[in-house]
C-alpha cells in the first residue's frame, strides 16, 4: 500500500502546507492525513453463465373438432320400373271385343252375387229364351265388328294411296329469270343477332368525323357519308362460315343516290366481300383482295328493290354464295377466295355525299 499524501493547502486558512507539514505554520490547524483509497481486487475471468430455460410445462393436445353434417332427409325409394307390354316400335293392337260367350263355365262366379236365402224357392230358368237372346247378342257383335274391320281397312287402303300417290317436291334451286325466286324456308341457330334497341348491348360503336357519322337513334344504326365515293362500314363481333346473314335497313327520301351493304369473308381492310343494294333499284357483289376492287357480279337492276325499306340477305356455304333482296333471290355464283371471315354493315356513297342509312337489325344463322 502506498503512504497517505498530505494536502497541499491548510484547509483552515488556505496557506500552501509542505509535505512535512503536521500543523499550518500560519494559523496552527492540524493538517488532516489523507487516507488511502481502499484496494480494488479484480477476480480472475469466469466463463458467463448460461441462460435459464424454461421450459413450459406440456399442454394437453386439443381434441380434434368434429363436424357433424346436417342430417339429410333419406332419399326416397326409386319406383319400380314396369316394362311397356308392347315395344315402343310396335302400334298398340286394335280394340276387338271378345267374342260372344255362349255358356257360362261352372267355375267362373257371376257378374253379381245375391245372398241365398231359405225363404227363396229356386226358378228353373227358360233356356230357350235365354239362347234366343245370346244368339242375337252373339250376331250384333259379329256384325258391328266386321263393320269396324271394313271401315279400318277402307282408312288404310286411302292412307297408303295418299303416301304413294304424293308427289316428290323439287329439291333444286328456282330459277332467277323473270323477277326471283321465293325465299326458301331457313332454320339453324341464331349465332348473333342485334336489333340496336339497347346501345349498351351493342359492340358497332360510335363516332363522327368529317368522313362519317356512326350513331345510334330511336332503336337504329345510323351509317351517314359525309364524302362522295367513300365506302365505310362498321363490323359486328365474330369470324362466321356457313352462316345466313340478314339485315333491314330504310333510306330516308330525297336521300342522293348511295347503297346500303353487307361485308362478309372480312379478313382485312383490303381484303372482304360486299353485296350492295342502291336505292335507284341495282345490286352488285365485289370482292376487295389486297385493296384491288374486282367484279364478282356487276350492278344489275332487280324489281324486287325498294327506294325506302329493304332486306338484305346473304347465303353462305363453303365458296358457294347467295343473295337476296326483300326474300326474292337474285344471283347465286361461287369465289373461293375467303370462305371464312367477319361480318359487317356498310354505306357506299356515289357522286354526291350525305347519304344516311338507318340499319334496324342483323341477324346471323348457322346454316
Amino acid at each position: 500500500m502506498s503512504e497517505p499524501q498530505q494536502p497541499s493547502f491548510c484547509p483552515q486558512c488556505g496557506h500552501k502546507l509542505t509535505a512535512n507539514d503536521r500543523f499550518c505554520p500560519e494559523c496552527g490547524a492540524r493538517v488532516p492525513e489523507k487516507v488511502a483509497p481502499p484496494t480494488t481486487i479484480i477476480p480472475p475471468d469466469q466463463p458467463a453463465a448460461p441462460p435459464t430455460t424454461i421450459i413450459p410445462p406440456e399442454r394437453p393436445a386439443a381434441p380434434p373438432t368434429t363436424i357433424i353434417p346436417p342430417d339429410r332427409p333419406a332419399a326416397p325409394p326409386t319406383p319400380p320400373v314396369i316394362p311397356p307390354t308392347q315395344s315402343a316400335s310396335s302400334p298398340p293392337d286394335p280394340f276387338i271385343p271378345p267374342p260372344p260367350s255362349y255358356g257360362i263355365p261352372a267355375s267362373s262366379p257371376p257378374p253379381h252375387q245375391i245372398p241365398s236365402s231359405v225363404e227363396m224357392q229356386a226358378t228353373p230358368p227358360n233356356n230357350k229364351l235365354i239362347w234366343l237372346l245370346v244368339g242375337g247378342i252373339g250376331l250384333l257383335l259379329l256384325i258391328f265388328i266386321g263393320a269396324c274391320v271394313f271401315i279400318v281397312i277402307s282408312l288404310s287402303s286411302f292412307s297408303f294411296s295418299d303416301v304413294t300417290n304424293t308427289p316428290t317436291p323439287v329439291t333444286g334451286e328456282p330459277s332467277t329469270s323473270g323477277g326471283g325466286a321465293v325465299e326458301s324456308v331457313i332454320g339453324g341457330e341464331i349465332v348473333f343477332r342485334d336489333d340496336f334497341e339497347n346501345p349498351a348491348d351493342s359492340n358497332l360503336g360510335t363516332s363522327e368525323d368529317s368522313r362519317a357519322r356512326y350513331a345510334y337513334e330511336q332503336g337504329n344504326y345510323i351509317i351517314e357519308v359525309k364524302e362522295p365515293e367513300l365506302l365505310v362500314w362498321a363490323l359486328v363481333d365474330g369470324s362466321y362460315r356457313n352462316v345466313v346473314i340478314k339485315a333491314s335497313y330504310s333510306i330516308p327520301r330525297n336521300s342522293p343516290a348511295g347503297a346500303a351493304g353487307l361485308i362478309f369473308h372480312y379478313q382485312d381492310a383490303d381484303n372482304f366481300y360486299l353485296f350492295s343494294v342502291s336505292n335507284d333499284g341495282y345490286y352488285a357483289l365485289e370482292l376487295l383482295e389486297d385493296n384491288q376492287w374486282e367484279t364478282i357480279i356487276d350492278w344489275t337492276q332487280h324489281e324486287a328493290i325498294k327506294p325506302g325499306n329493304n332486306r338484305m340477305r346473304v347465303e353462305l356455304r363453303g365458296d358457294e354464295i347467295t343473295l337476296y333482296i326483300n326474300d326474292r333471290r337474285l344471283e347465286q355464283t361461287r369465289d373461293p377466295t375467303f370462305t371464312r371471315g367477319e361480318v359487317g354493315l356498310a354505306v357506299t356513297s356515289f357522286d354526291e355525299s350525305g347519304i344516311i342509312v338507318r340499319f334496324d337489325e342483323i341477324t346471323i344463322r348457322q346454316r
